[in-house]
């Protein structure tokens, strides 16, 4: 963060010096953003573009992500990357980006196009044919994509999770199995030891010295929604069928706690230091700004969809005492093979070895519990399987308790065309239903020689 502010103050600098700077207008933008400040970097961007910098379509194509990615724009962001394809039709960036927001917004026509536009451009690039493959269903092993990723998978763990999928459409779940095995193999080798007892310890250590004390703040008309918990179990969804009721506007997953935790002196499962009254109001102010970077109405309520906040559960609480806060669950076998299944960021280092998967699995189960018993009229926990198996009984007794009318048009989530940005884009797309619950059935056999007569269990800390 020193090294962000120190190029932050030095380009300033040089935009004041020479405001006709198109080259120092662009890194100035590009270390707004990195600080967060990106309504400040969409002016920069903007300023550099007006200065005629050189090869415009990389700054379009930065401005594009920005507005997607940042404050939930996906309309000016595909104004953005539409001029940069009439700049330069071949550039890359855009062209993926492009296809990135159709998927985003739930447009599979243009993101099959797009994605293999992408492949056409760089056609040894396995990611784009990754993404392809996700949004095109009919693909399969005997396509063109399919022969492709076959013949770059190697080590390449970006190939391997495809041939997963294509493998597992065809019902070749032995040859998935081992496919999703390599894959993961492949990128637990470049990631460091993850400290999951290290954590687990500082965490609980922390929930029993600093027990919460009962939260006081008078609720407000517009209280947010906090949906968090284990990675994989419906957060997502969950999110998706808020943001179809009236009185909902969906954040995702928003990147201000993280920003505030990491100030306090946390990380993603590490716990920060507890800020101080002056900080509560310091920090809830930046929330406020946060909330207008992001265009949110005051007559609505948000929805922060981040599921690792589980463990700034009383930092959250501390600053926004007002806020209710969700917990989403699910079978512990469905959610371990869904992240053993997916390539999350590296920084989720239990996220490539089962074992690793079920402690943290628990870890988060453990801490959920804390809260819900803690906290029962803050904190509510949401199974997975009770939402696909009866969701208007479920979500009926949800809204009560968010202070909210239940609206039927929540059941229809899947027709709505906001920007989703989390791995499960497409499956919120289709209506609610069981097909996936269950999945790790068609991997019992290599579950059950991990994990024995344990997989018949319910997962205990």
């Amino acid at each position: 963060m020193d090294n962000t502010r120190q190029q932050l103050a030095h380009w300033r600098a040089q935009v004041a010096s020479n405001k006709s700077n198109g080259t120092a207008w662009f890194n100035l933008a590009w270390w707004s953003s990195k600080a967060g400040l990106f309504v400040q970097a969409v002016e920069a961007y903007e300023r550099a573009l007006g200065c005629g910098i050189r090869d415009p379509e990389e700054a379009m194509s930065n401005l594009a992500s920005v507005y997607s990615d940042r404050l939930a724009d996906p309309q000016s962001a595909v104004r953005w990357l539409d001029e940069a394809l009439q700049k330069n039709p071949d550039y890359y960036p855009a062209v993926f980006n492009r296809a990135h927001i159709a998927e985003q917004t739930g447009d599979r026509k243009a993101a099959r196009m797009l994605f293999a536009r992408a492949t056409a451009l760089s056609p040894d690039d396995p990611y784009a044919l990754a993404r392809l493959v996700e949004a095109d269903p009919t693909l399969t092993l005997d396509s063109a994509a399919g022969r492709k990723l076959a013949e770059l998978a190697g080590n390449n763990a970006d190939a391997l999770m495809a041939l997963y999928r294509l493998q597992e459409r065809v019902g070749d779940h032995a040859s998935a199995w081992g496919s999703l095995v390599q894959a993961n193999e492949a990128d637990r080798s470049k990631q460091p030891a993850w400290p999951g007892a290290q954590w687990r310890s500082l965490i609980l250590d922390q929930l029993k010295s600093n027990p919460p004390s009962a939260v006081t703040g008078s609720p407000e008309g517009d209280a947010p929604v906090f949906i968090l918990g284990m990675f994989r179990t419906g957060s997502t969804l969950l999110e998706q069928i808020l943001a179809a009721h009236p009185r909902f506007n969906p954040l995702g997953e928003s990147e201000f706690w993280p920003r505030e935790i990491h100030a306090l002196g946390g990380g993603m499962i590490k716990p920060g230091r507890r800020p101080d009254v002056g900080e509560h109001t310091q920090i809830r102010s930046r929330w406020r700004e946060h909330l207008g970077d992001r265009r949110a109405s005051k007559e609505v309520r948000v929805t922060d969809k981040r599921p690792d906040n589980l463990f700034h559960i009383a930092t959250i609480l501390d600053v926004l005492p007002e806020a209710k806060i969700i917990v989403t669950e699910r079978d512990w076998r469905d959610t371990l093979l869904s992240v053993y299944g997916t390539r999350l960021h590296p920084q989720h280092g239990y996220a490539t070895e089962p074992m690793a998967i079920a402690n943290h699995i628990a870890l988060c189960k453990q801490v959920a519990d804390f809260w819900a018993e803690a906290l029962p009229d803050k904190i509510r926990k949401v199974s997975y399987e009770a939402l696909v198996e009866d969701p208007e009984s479920t979500l009926s007794a949800l809204f009560t308790w968010l202070g909210e009318d239940w609206d039927p048009a929540c059941l229809d989530f899947h027709t709505l065309n906001n920007s989703v940005r989390t791995a499960s884009v497409w499956q919120v797309r289709e209506p609610l239903g069981s097909g996936r619950k269950g999945r790790w059935r068609l991997y019992e056999e290599p579950l059950r020689k991990i994990f024995g007569g344990a997989l018949d269990e319910p997962l205990s800390p």
